[in-house]
C-alpha cells in the first residue's frame, strides 16, 4: 500500500471534518481507503465476503464518529482502530454463532429436514448427523442465519435489525440457506 499517495486524501477529510461536511469526509475516506480497509480484513478474518461486509459496517462506524473525532491522531490511526474493533467483534461472533450452531444442532434439524410422520424428540440419529454435517459444510453466515431463525426463534424483523439488512433480505437468505442445506443433507443420505 503507498501511504503517501493517501497524505492527500488524509487532508481532503480532515478539511472536510473542519468544516463539519461529514458526507464530503465519509465520501473521501471511501475512495481513500477503501482497499486498504477490506485488505485489512480480509487479513484478520479470512473471508473475502465477510471483508467486504465488515468494511461497509467499518466506515458506516467512522461516518457516525466523525463528529467526535478530535484529529488527536491521524486519519489512517483513526480509521483503523475502528476497523481493529469491528473485526475483533466479528471474530467473536463467528466463535458465539458456531457454539450456538453446535449446542442447538437438533432444534435445527426439527425445522430444516422433518419427517412430518414422527413426533418431536423421535428424529433418528442418522437425521441428527446428517443436519450437523449439512451445517458444517454451510458458511458460517448461513449457519448463524439459521441458528437465529429456528433456534431462538427471532422473527425475520428482528433478525434484520440485527444485521441491518431489509425482511426482505432476510427472507432470501434465509430461503437460501435452507435450500442449500436441504441440497447438502439429501446429498448426503
Amino acid at each position: 500500500m503507498n501511504w503517501d499517495r493517501l497524505r492527500g486524501c488524509d487532508d481532503t477529510v480532515q478539511s472536510e471534518l473542519a468544516e463539519s461536511n461529514f458526507h464530503g469526509a465519509l465520501e473521501a475516506l471511501v475512495h481513500g481507503y477503501q482497499h486498504a480497509v477490506v485488505g485489512f480484513c480480509c487479513n484478520l478474518l479470512g473471508d473475502v465476503m465477510q471483508a467486504e461486509e465488515v468494511a461497509q459496517e467499518i466506515f458506516l462506524a467512522a461516518y457516525k464518529a466523525m463528529p467526535r473525532f478530535r484529529q488527536q491522531s491521524s486519519v489512517r490511526t483513526w480509521l483503523f482502530a475502528i476497523a481493529r474493533k469491528q473485526c475483533l467483534q466479528t471474530l467473536r461472533n463467528r466463535g458465539r454463532r458456531s457454539r450456538i450452531v453446535h449446542d442447538k444442532q437438533s432444534f435445527i434439524a426439527e425445522g430444516v429436514h422433518r419427517d412430518p410422520s414422527l413426533q418431536p424428540g423421535e428424529e433418528p440419529e442418522a437425521l441428527l448427523r446428517l443436519v450437523q454435517q449439512g451445517l458444517n459444510q454451510l458458511p458460517d453466515a448461513d449457519r448463524a442465519l439459521l441458528t437465529m431463525r429456528y433456534d431462538t426463534g427471532l422473527a425475520v424483523a428482528d433478525i434484520a435489525h440485527i444485521l441491518r439488512i431489509s425482511t426482505a433480505s432476510v427472507r432470501r437468505r434465509l430461503a437460501y440457506a435452507l435450500g442449500r442445506l436441504r441440497e447438502v443433507m439429501d446429498s448426503d443420505a
